[in-house]
């Protein structure tokens, strides 16, 4: 019974070409119906092959005659090329077969064929899936399809790990194998150990004494110190980290120092400590060779990205201590002084004495609730003064040039901008005040007004099954149907608790615009402070997580950026068909992707703004600051970044 053969696949690099005129053996890879060229062997003594090259084999012939022209049979061999003058082409005498051309990928340059694209931040595990799938499926058409059968035990592809690893290895293994034949191995092995000698002893030490002390004080600002709940977790506690932004920057800016080793390990010495990253809970969800270009392009964009931000700190530094005494004096007498405190006392005073917009609300309740609020301001007021007579023997100005200092030359512009965050936290927190009050007093009111709501409509809250339950459904007891005052089963309300229950309504509906007049003015000075927090939020993010280098090295080397891979269509001759492999690289949008989705993950209160006004519930900023560390693949358990040294030591040999 005749088989149909599937057409062979010749992977050949373009180096070679200059090869096309001589005569000799092709050395290289043989993977079912797949053949890599590895180099063309003239001289025996070619063919001595170093031992970790040994799966190289002879897998045909270069224009020579082919074993049909000769006496004795049949050629042994494939794969017999013979270089056409004509056309400049190569062509295989056997049988038909793709011819594919293709650039030795430099490995030396983190170059290499990749049918995953390569996840330059991980934020999670199904990004780029869609964009697999239709890469595999387009393979498909290269594939040899038997009526009866689909893919035979003989056959190999493209989209097979092995034979894109052949390929990809096929720089490091040429360098080998020219290594192996100049007699520099010995040279280069007495190199090798003198290098991990100064390592093992020196460098590695140091490199852990560093990290252990980074360790400890990450502990430190990240040890929950209070718990506000009784009874609460510790979990629930509250932090450096928690409480400032400046903390929060400083702990991403140390455990960021604290990778940069290990990370820098992995791509110089063994990628293989990414591959067994239990240990560390890396938020990785790449494989293979992408992991070690992703981790090398996070490195050098987190040290790129920290260069410039403390490069812009320090100028934003200089331009601010130009001006830094009207600065302050800026801040104390326009700001704090005259809107913080003047200009809201006046809000206030309108609000609890005339009729804001024509509303007539309550006098009484606006002058109590204005009179507390203009205390509160007053007391905040005190507490300046006293620190301005303070200044005489304590200069306070002097202390937050030195402070500024300190942070833009060693933090850079993303401390600064923390440094503002708390700032602004810190003088309007009277406001914070005044809008969680007027928030909680709104809501208990709001739900007051409810459930005296429900008791006309005859229903009732059942707190045990947490739901309002319908008194009406309820029979009535037929042996006093007569009285007027019977209840429902001892569930119903009587006529005094409704009377009562009218007044509290009615109270409750006419003191409502009252409470809610200083609710709103305070929730919409809330409101701009977080659409202040949020801008230096997003330059923050700009300024720490933009991926700055990954637009440089598309620019310089696209080849690094693995998208994928493309054939390109040359012509058909022959019997032959002619293709080209080429590298796609990622485009613009993928590269921003991850970017545009931390700026979205990372905080969340613009789609539950306005029903939270509504309901009186706090608007707050919720940062997910998971998602940052996410973004920069740092591990999760940062204490066992000393254990991966063990790797060296286990693999010296």
């Amino acid at each position: 019974m005749n088989s149909i053969q599937p057409p062979l696949q010749i992977y050949f690099p373009n180096d070679l070409k200059i090869h096309y005129q001589d005569q000799g053996y092709w050395l290289g890879y043989k993977l079912n119906n797949i053949y890599i060229v590895f180099s063309l062997v003239v001289n025996d003594k070619d063919l001595k092959l170093p031992p970790e090259l040994s799966d190289l084999a002879i897998i045909g012939t270069h224009n020579q005659k082919t074993t049909k022209q000769r006496e004795g049979g049949y050629s042994n061999y494939d794969l017999n090329l013979i270089y056409d003058h004509t056309n400049q082409l190569l062509i295989n005498q056997n049988q038909d077969s793709y011819l594919i051309y293709f650039d030795p990928p430099n490995f030396k340059n983190l170059e290499y064929f990749s049918i995953t694209p390569i996840l330059l931040q991980s934020m999670g595990p199904n990004l780029g899936k869609s964009q697999d799938d239709q890469l595999f499926n387009k393979l498909k058409q290269f594939e040899y399809q038997n009526p009866l059968k689909t893919k035979k035990n003989d056959q190999s592809f493209i989209s097979d790990d092995l034979v894109l690893d052949k390929i990809n290895h096929l720089y490091r293994n040429r360098l080998l194998y020219k290594r192996f034949h100049s007699n520099r191995s010995f040279r280069a092995l007495n190199l090798k150990k003198f290098n991990f000698f100064i390592i093992q002893n020196i460098i590695i030490p140091i490199i852990k004494f560093i990290q252990k002390m980074l360790i400890m004080m990450i502990t430190i600002i990240n040890y929950k110190f209070l718990n506000l709940k009784s009874g609460s977790n510790y979990d629930d506690g509250l932090s450096l980290v928690g409480v400032s932004r400046v903390f929060r920057q400083l702990d991403l800016r140390l455990k960021q120092f604290n990778y940069f080793p290990t990370q820098f390990l992995c791509y110089y010495y063994d990628k293989n400590i990414l591959y067994s990253r239990n240990s560390l809970k890396l938020p990785i969800f790449n494989d293979n060779l992408n992991i070690n270009n992703s981790n090398y392009i996070n490195l050098y964009n987190s040290i790129w990205l920290i260069f410039n931000d403390i490069l812009i700190g320090v100028t934003l530094y200089h331009m601010i201590m130009d001006n830094f005494t009207s600065i302050i004096k800026f801040i104390r007498f326009r700001v704090m002084e005259k809107y913080l405190f003047l200009e809201l006392m006046k809000l206030i005073t309108w609000i609890s004495t005339e009729n804001p917009a024509g509303f007539k609300l309550n006098t009484d309740l606006g002058k109590f609730l204005g009179d507390l609020y203009i205390w509160t301001i007053g007391f905040c007021q005190n507490i300046i003064l006293k620190l301005d007579r303070g200044s005489q023997h304590f200069n306070y100005i002097s202390l937050m040039s030195k402070i500024l200092g300190l942070l833009c030359y060693y933090g850079g512009c993303s401390f600064l901008l923390s440094f503002l965050i708390d700032g602004i936290n810190l003088i309007t927190l009277h406001i914070y005040g005044f809008y969680y009050c007027s928030a909680k007093i709104y809501r208990r009111q709001l739900e007051i007004i409810k459930s005296l709501f429900q008791l006309f409509r005859g229903k009732k809250y059942n707190v045990l099954r947490n739901r309002i339950d319908n008194l009406n459904n309820y029979e009535l007891d037929n042996n006093n149907n007569n009285n007027n005052n019977t209840a429902i089963d001892g569930f119903g309300f009587d006529i005094d608790q409704l009377l009562l229950g009218t007044l509290l309504f009615m109270m409750m509906i006419f003191l409502l615009p009252t409470v809610f007049a200083f609710y709103l003015v305070f929730f919409i000075m809330h409101l701009l402070i977080l659409m202040s927090l949020n801008l230096l939020e997003n330059l923050q993010i700009i300024i720490c997580f933009i991926p700055l280098f990954v637009i440089l090295l598309k620019l310089k080397n696209s080849k690094r950026l693995q998208g994928g891979i493309r054939f390109e269509f040359i012509k058909f001759y022959q019997g032959m068909t002619i293709l080209k492999l080429s590298n796609k690289s990622l485009t613009y949008q993928e590269i921003f992707i991850n970017f545009i989705k931390l700026f979205r993950g990372a905080k969340n209160f613009r789609d539950s703004i306005l029903w939270k006004f509504l309901l009186g519930k706090i608007v707050k900023i919720k940062y997910d600051n998971n998602l940052k560390f996410h973004y920069l693949m740092l591990p999760q358990e940062y204490s066992e970044t000393i254990n991966i040294w063990k790797f060296v030591s286990n693999n010296k040999h």
